[in-house]
């Protein structure tokens, strides 16, 4: 049994095993795709804007609808400490037009490694994703996966993405 289940190996679903990871929990992350991160891969034309270099405030101001929906994110993991987490993981970053942050090499994948790095100790169980959720008691319990086989967890946090293209 895992402390956590992650639905989803992409940038959010890895970042989040690594944090959980860090708080020394067991982590089981289900990823449907053979491999992790594919849309991460395209972000940025292939290059990764993974953050912008200014204050959580002046950085809210550019959301066009419902800015507060981040507040509580950006307070937890502001631009700057995510800018550190990266470099902390072999990322080395440069700031360029319009205060956007990539890695100095301009690779994704660099990106992409370094979350798969993060990651390491969960358990990444890739071309099997969650068919549904296992509620007992009221409770979220774990998730049936897509083989019909009962993870159960603590929590489960769905880090699916949206739909990119």
């Amino acid at each position: 049994m895992a402390d956590l289940i992650v639905i989803g190996a992409g940038a959010a679903g890895l970042f989040a095993a690594g944090s959980a990871l860090r708080e020394g929990h067991r982590v089981t992350v289900l990823e449907h795709m053979a491999l992790p991160g594919r849309k991460l891969l395209i972000t940025g034309k292939g290059r990764c804007n993974l953050a912008n270099d200014c204050a959580p405030d002046e950085f809210l101001k550019h959301i066009r609808r419902n800015p507060r929906f981040l507040y509580s994110a950006l307070a937890a993991m502001p631009p700057r400490r995510v800018m550190e987490e990266f470099e902390s993981l072999g990322v080395p970053l440069k700031t360029e037009r319009g205060r956007r942050v990539y890695p100095v090499s301009d690779r994704a994948q660099d990106v992409l490694d370094a979350l798969v790095r993060r990651a390491k100790g969960a358990d990444i169980r890739l071309g099997s994703g969650a068919r549904k959720l296992l509620i007992e008691d009221g409770r979220t319990a774990g998730v049936i996966a897509e083989d019909g086989a009962a993870l159960r967890g603590d929590a489960v946090l769905i880090a699916t993405g949206g739909v990119s293209y």
